[in-house]
């Protein structure tokens, strides 16, 4: 019978002893792992860190995934497996470079304001006072749940890359169309003041910056005349416009190309209106 691999962490486990654990359970073929807890800087059983190769310690005991003994602010035990196990997953670098950063108390002070990972973890620590292991379990979905939240930034990173950037009555306005829809985040820090996007159900959206005078209104106006039918939708606060979202998928979706709702923002509904009725067959 086949040894099964045990994983070595310290106790009250924190976000870098997590994330690594996450790392060989996920990416490192560990998924059947035992999972153990000492305190921190010990080893199994007094053993040396590295001298089974079936048990690895992470964050503690001073082997070859405990970085305590370096000094290079740019390694946590989590990169140390990551460069290990997956050293070419760009989604598994961004997610591990964070927690590089909050292990070393180097990031943005901004992020500490708000309840963020680390008081999740200190939740369950709390919760769980004795069994890390509890943590540990409770903790490898979350993870989960950020590595796919870094997929998805990586392909709309890519879809804006290809970007339609117009002109509208507010400023910059800037469209996507990709499988996920758009970013805020990214087309407000190119300087947009609103964004549309196109998602691969045919979703469509538009929104504005919360501190901008957009307002929707007429482009609403104008979508119900080019756009009969469709589950156009306008938020009180006038600022976004939306055809289906999670929350409430449409019944009829928009017959709109991601051009041809550009073309809507920037008042030119009037020249759509035949076109549209032409191409898709509707009356």
């Amino acid at each position: 019978m086949e040894q099964l691999t045990t994983i070595v962490g310290h106790l009250a486990p924190d976000l870098d002893c997590l994330t690594a654990i996450w790392i060989l359970v996920r990416f490192g073929g560990a998924c059947d792992a035992i999972l153990q807890f000492v305190p921190a800087g010990e080893t199994l059983h007094h053993r040396p860190p590295d001298e089974d190769p079936h048990v690895i310690h992470v964050d503690t005991g001073g082997g070859r995934y405990d970085h305590h003994g370096s000094a290079d602010r740019g390694l946590c035990a989590a990169e140390l497996v990551r460069r290990t196990v997956a050293p070419d997953d760009e989604a598994l670098e961004r997610l591990v470079e964070q927690v590089n950063q909050i292990d070393h108390a180097s990031a943005s002070a901004a992020s500490h304001g708000f309840f963020n990972v680390n008081a999740l973890i200190a939740g369950y620590n709390l919760l769980f006072p004795n069994r890390p292991h509890h943590v540990a379990y409770a903790m490898l979905p979350n993870l989960d749940a950020w590595y796919e939240h870094e997929v998805r930034q990586i392909r709309l990173e890519d879809a804006f890359a290809r970007r339609i950037e117009f002109d509208t009555p507010w400023g910059l306005g800037i469209a996507m169309d990709s499988d996920d829809g758009g970013s805020s985040k990214l087309a407000y820090r190119h300087g947009a003041v609103l964004y549309a996007y196109r998602n691969r159900h045919g979703w469509m959206g538009i929104a504005a910056q919360a501190r901008s005078n957009v307002d929707l209104t007429l482009v609403y106006d104008d979508l119900r005349t080019v756009d009969r039918g469709a589950d156009w939708y306008l938020h009180p606060g006038k600022r976004m416009l939306l055809c289906g979202t999670p929350k409430a998928p449409p019944r009829t979706l928009s017959r709109l190309t991601l051009d041809e709702l550009v073309r809507v923002i920037q008042g030119e509904a009037m020249f759509l209106e035949r076109p549209l009725t032409a191409i898709h067959g509707y009356e």
